[in-house]
């Protein structure tokens, strides 16, 4: 019995913490640049035994477990485009994430790409800090007046003032999420081929948040955290049982 109550108490705060990611989710359908998250569930048997080695049916044999929230998935596909006919806005399509200065993390990437020109005439991302060149330098454009190319480069008039990084992490460890639409890598960052993407003006990239899933995953998940929230009800119930009557001296 005791074992059944702590597997519904983990099934309480797992359904829980779904239920933030898909809320967070919902409350950035909006959001430009925003990649939807979920989360990865396991049995903790099956969590602990793996980084062991052990095969649980043969040296543990079969019960019911606790579940875990073992980690969080981000989703990179592609969101749709939306055009805003700004020269400051610009989308990317293919692979890649636009480089920016943060003031809070010191180099980010992000998919979004609603900028702006601020005083001194520098291309920023607003709230995160300066856009970054393939050269790693802030781009000074001067004007709103000016166009890019589908490789990045951005151009004054006639004239080619520079190229946007345009890249991924460098090696194959996961991106950590240190905002709504930015992420940072520890083991920096590299340049992607011209031929792997398409940098759009006048367009911004949408959330890639299905909002009818979203919806859809937020009501299964209140229908199982419910479940798991009886079952604790009917096990307090007879816990209290074998307390106060079954040990009763008569």
């Amino acid at each position: 019995m005791v074992r059944g109550f702590y597997s519904a108490a983990s099934g309480v705060l797992t359904k829980q913490r779904t239920m933030n990611v898909i809320s967070n989710n919902i409350s950035n359908v909006t959001t430009t640049g925003y990649k939807s998250q979920a989360t990865i569930e396991s049995s903790f048997r099956e969590h602990l035994v793996s980084r062991r080695g052990v095969d649980p049916q043969r040296n543990i044999g079969p019960g019911s477990f606790m579940t875990v929230n073992i980690s969080e998935y981000t989703d990179h596909s592609q969101g749709t485009l939306e055009g805003t006919g700004r020269s400051v806005d610009m989308a990317i399509l293919g692979e890649g994430f636009f480089l920016i200065d943060s003031e809070a993390h010191g180099e980010v990437l992000t998919r979004s790409g609603q900028f702006e020109v601020d005083e001194d005439g520098d291309l920023i991302l607003p709230g995160v800090g300066k856009v970054l060149d393939y050269r790693n330098r802030e781009i000074n454009v001067g004007v709103n007046d000016f166009t890019v190319d589908k490789d990045g480069t951005i151009r004054v008039g006639r004239r080619e003032l520079t190229r946007l990084f345009i890249g991924l992490q460098d090696g194959d460890g996961q991106l950590l999420r240190v905002g709504k639409d930015t992420y940072l890598s520890e083991e920096g960052y590299r340049l992607l081929n011209d031929r792997e993407f398409s940098v759009v003006q006048g367009y911004v990239e949408k959330s890639n948040v299905n909002l009818a899933e979203e919806m859809s995953k937020i009501i299964a998940t209140q229908s199982n955290y419910h479940s798991c929230a009886q079952i604790l009800k009917i096990y307090d119930a007879i816990n209290e049982i074998s307390v106060n009557r079954i040990g009763e001296v008569r």
